[in-house]
This record gives C-alpha cells, sequence and structure tokens, in this order.
C-alpha cells in the first residue's frame, strides 16, 4: 500500500511523540522535526508508510542515541497483558465459538500501537466487550476453511503486549489443528513493535519457533527481510498478517495472506472499505481453496 497526502500529518505526529519518547528536548524535537519535514518534501509517493515510519525513528534514534525508546513501555505492556492472559484465555476457551472468538481478542488487542493515533487511555479497557463486537469485515469462514487445507502457518506479529494475545489464539490453534506454526517479529526494535526479547518474554518461543523479520521496519518490507523469513514465507501454506504495517506493506502481495488488525486510521478504513474502529480479517488468496 503506497503512501497518501493525509499519512503526512500523522508522520509527523509520530515524529513528535516519538522524538519525546526518546528523551529529545525541544531543539532537539525541532531539528528531527526539520529533519523529517525536508526528506518527507522529497519522498516518492510510491513508498508505503512502513518505509516511512523507518525514515522517522531512524532519524530519532540517531539524533538522541536512543536505539530502543519504546523499550520501557513494552516491557510494560508486556507484564500488564500477562496480568490478565489467564482471565482471557478461560473466557475464550469457555465460549461458545472459542476459535472465533481468539481471534476477535487478537484482532482486538492490535488497538496497542504507538504508530496511529492512540484510541486508549487504560490498556483494560481494550477488551472490554471484545467476544460481542459485529463486524461485516470478519471472513472467517474464508479462514477456517484455509486452516482445514494447510499444514503450515506463518503467524506475522505486530505489537508488544498484543502478542500475549497472539499467544492465546495460537496455543488454540495448536490444541484444535495439527497445523505447524511459525511466529515472526521484528528483527530490530521499531516503535512498540515486537522483537525476539518480547516473543520470549511472554513465553511465544516456549511452544512455537520464533523467527525475526531480519529487518527493523514497522511492517514486512520483502527486500530488507532475512533469507530465513524469506523461506518461511514463501512455503507457508497460509499466513496471518497482524496490524496496520503488516497490511500496509503486504496488502498487495499474492500469497494466502489473511490480515487481522484492528482499523485505526481513516486511510486504511477507506483502503479496506470499513469504519474507522472496525474489527478486520480480510483473506486474500492466491492459492486455490478446497472445501
Amino acid at each position: 500500500m503506497k503512501i497518501f497526502l493525509d499519512c503526512f500529518p500523522c508522520f509527523l505526529r509520530q515524529t513528535l511523540e516519538a522524538g519525546r519518547i526518546a528523551g529529545a528536548d525541544e531543539k532537539t524535537q525541532r531539528e528531527v522535526l526539520n529533519s523529517v519535514m525536508g526528506a518527507l518534501q522529497e519522498v516518492s509517493l510510491e513508498a508505503t508508510p512502513p518505509e516511512i515510519g523507518w525514515l522517522i525513528h531512524k532519524t530519532i534514534r540517531e539524533a538522541t542515541g536512543n536505539l530502543d525508546p519504546y523499550k520501557e513501555i513494552k516491557k510494560s505492556h508486556n507484564e500488564e497483558v500477562l496480568k490478565i492472559e489467564t482471565d482471557l484465555t478461560n473466557l475464550v476457551k469457555e465460549s461458545s465459538s472459542p476459535v472465533i472468538n481468539a481471534l476477535k481478542l487478537a484482532g482486538t488487542g492490535n488497538l496497542i500501537d504507538f504508530g496511529p493515533e492512540r484510541q486508549w487511555n487504560d490498556i483494560h479497557e481494550i477488551f472490554e466487550g471484545f467476544m460481542t463486537k459485529k463486524s461485516n469485515f470478519f471472513d472467517f469462514p474464508a479462514f477456517e476453511n484455509s486452516l482445514k487445507n494447510s499444514e503450515t502457518l506463518l503467524y506475522i506479529g505486530d505489537n508488544a503486549g498484543e502478542i500475549v494475545l497472539d499467544k492465546i489464539l495460537i496455543k488454540l490453534l495448536l490444541q484444535e489443528t495439527d497445523i505447524d506454526i511459525v511466529f515472526a517479529v521484528r528483527g530490530k526494535p521499531i516503535i512498540n513493535d515486537a522483537t525476539m526479547e518480547d516473543a520470549i518474554s511472554v513465553g511465544i518461543t516456549d511452544i512455537v519457533r520464533v523467527i525475526g523479520t531480519g529487518g527493523d521496519f514497522p511492517g514486512v518490507v520483502l527486500e530488507s527481510c532475512s533469507e530465513e523469513f524469506l523461506q518461511y514465507y514463501e512455503r507457508a501454506d497460509m499466513i496471518i498478517s497482524k496490524g496496520q504495517g503488516n497490511y500496509e506493506s503486504l496488502s498487495d502481495k499474492n500469497q494466502n495472506l489473511f490480515f487481522l488488525l484492528q482499523a485505526k486510521c481513516p486511510v486504511i478504513a477507506d483502503k479496506i472499505g470499513c469504519k474507522v474502529g472496525d474489527l478486520v480479517l480480510e483473506a486474500r488468496h492466491a492459492r486455490p481453496q478446497f472445501p
């Protein structure tokens, strides 16, 4: 997905917010803003939002010397969601449709995002009433059909904290099916996206193989990915792609993709055809699926 003019104000908001989180003083914040504004004047409209996100956060890291500004935020989010993991797991397992509700839970958790403008104050607000969420963009029948006809699944994660909810879904899929699952995280720190350190801290590495993308983009820019990741990506029977950043970088690809996300900005909502706030499970099939 290419950038739109409506993306530019969001880029500048992200720049200022990230500079402050990185501990930049007002002078450095201004310098970073000026640098990013200059770069945005030259950027191609063919670029993707994750590519611009990479540029923004590279500029901030270089200006502040802080290589992982969101480290403590990620740690806090992981710990907060781990505290309620058992309760959420029980809610899902005791429901009438455990897999559907685990998908809803994981998709709702995509709100734990420091890229778009946040829509919550307390992380616990995010999970209120997740099982009763209605959506016209939640294609579970296609997902269920693909699951039945697949032996391997690549699950591309997004944010710290959110990955605890991915873990709940993964454990359920392992219990309900014979599918082999590999989970992918970012290769290096970027915003509050999950890295291998986060996957280890929440216990995903205890249940499935975890790999890094090899890059530090807030999405999956295939040209920057490691050979290991690309092999799993090309060979997977199906792929779950979590979050807006992964959607922005993979929405024009031809794999057997399922985008699971919360639509958090008008540009993404318009691209999908939904409303801001909608829970989305969108299927993109390159391979034929059989009943």
